[in-house]
C-alpha cells in the first residue's frame, strides 16, 4: 500500500475537499484527484461521494479510514524511532505559534539557540493557527488553550497579557475612559478575524460595546499600526505595546485580560532531542519573560 495515496486520503477525509486537502499538503487540486483515483482504483471501491457540504466518506471509505489513520500512527511512531536513534538534536521540529508571538517574541531570541543547534532545521507555523499536531501539520504548538480532547501531552509555560492602548495623540484629544461605562464617543479598533481570536474579540466587543466601531483588522500588526497612527484605541498584547513608547495603556489596573499560554506536542514525538531541545528553549524564554508577557 503506497502510504502517499493514504496520506492524501486522510487529508481529504478531514477537509471533505480536494482543493483544502491539496492546500494543507501543498500539492495542486489535480494531483489530489489523481492520488484519490488511484487510490480507489488499487481498493476497487469508491471512497468518496459527492454531496451538498463536499466530499463525504462512502460506507467502505468509513471503513478504510480506520485502517489509514492507524498506518498515520504507526509512521509517526517509526518516524520517531528512527529520528530518536542519535544523542544529538537533529532534523527539523514544526512549531505552530500566533503570528504576534512569533515576530515579536521569539525571532529575537532565536539566535543563540540557532547557533547551539545547527542540526536542528526549525519551521515556524502562524498560518494555519493552531495548527494540528495529529495532522502533521505541527510538532509542537504554543497557544492559550489545554489539549481538550487531542492526544497532546505538555505544560502551561506562562501567562499572555492583553490591554487596551491608544496612542499619546489621541489620548490628548480625549480623556480615556476609565470604567466599562465610560466608551461612548470613542473611536475602536476591533477583530476582524474572530475565528481565530475569539475569546479576545468577544472580550473586546463586550468592552467597548459602547463605542464606534471605526474599523477592524485581522492581524494584530495591524491594529497596532491603526493606534499607533491615532485610528482609535484597539486591544493589544501588552508586550508589544509596551514597547512603543507613543502608546499608552487605557486603564491598566482595570481594562485587561490574561490567558495561559500552553506548550503541547505529539506524545510520540516528544521525547526526540530535536523537539526536546525546542520545547525547552521555549519553556525557559517565556519563563525567563514571563513578567513582560503577562504585561
Amino acid at each position: 500500500m503506497d502510504w502517499d495515496l493514504c496520506k492524501t486520503f486522510v487529508a481529504v477525509a478531514e477537509t471533505r475537499s480536494f482543493a483544502a486537502a491539496g492546500r494543507r499538503l501543498r500539492a495542486s487540486h489535480p494531483t489530489v484527484g489523481r492520488k484519490i483515483a488511484a487510490l480507489e482504483k488499487q481498493l476497487g471501491t469508491r471512497l468518496f461521494a459527492r454531496s451538498n457540504d463536499g466530499l463525504s466518506l462512502t460506507s467502505q471509505g468509513r471503513k478504510f479510514r480506520e485502517h489509514a489513520e492507524a498506518m498515520a500512527a504507526a509512521a509517526l511512531r517509526a518516524e520517531a524511532a528512527a529520528s530518536a536513534t542519535g544523542e544529538q538534536a537533529r532534523g527539523v521540529v514544526k512549531l505552530s505559534i500566533g503570528a504576534t508571538l512569533a515576530a515579536h517574541w521569539l525571532m529575537p531570541r532565536l539566535g543563540p539557540f540557532l547557533r547551539d543547534h545547527d542540526h536542528i532545521q526549525l519551521e515556524i507555523i502562524t498560518h494555519p493557527f493552531p495548527a494540528s499536531v495529529r495532522r502533521r501539520e505541527a510538532d509542537v504548538v504554543l497557544r492559550p488553550v489545554d489539549a481538550g480532547e487531542e492526544n497532546l501531552i505538555g505544560r502551561r509555560i506562562g501567562r499572555l497579557g492583553t490591554g487596551f492602548y491608544a496612542s499619546r495623540d489621541y489620548a490628548a484629544r480625549r480623556k480615556l475612559p476609565e470604567r466599562r461605562d465610560e466608551w461612548r464617543g470613542h473611536s475602536i479598533i476591533g477583530f476582524a478575524d474572530q475565528a481565530s481570536n475569539a475569546h479576545l474579540a468577544r472580550w473586546s466587543d463586550f468592552i467597548t460595546r459602547q463605542g464606534t466601531v471605526v474599523m477592524r483588522c485581522s492581524s494584530q500588526g495591524d491594529m497596532l499600526a491603526a493606534a499607533r497612527a491615532g485610528l482609535g484605541i484597539s486591544a493589544l498584547s501588552c508586550f508589544v505595546a509596551s514597547s512603543h513608547p507613543d502608546l499608552v495603556r487605557v486603564a491598566p489596573q482595570k481594562l485587561g485580560s490574561v490567558s495561559d499560554l500552553w506548550l503541547l506536542a505529539h506524545p510520540d514525538l516528544i521525547e526526540l532531542p530535536a523537539v526536546r531541545a525546542v520545547t525547552s528553549f521555549v519553556t525557559a524564554s517565556a519563563r525567563e519573560d514571563r513578567i513582560r508577557l503577562r504585561g
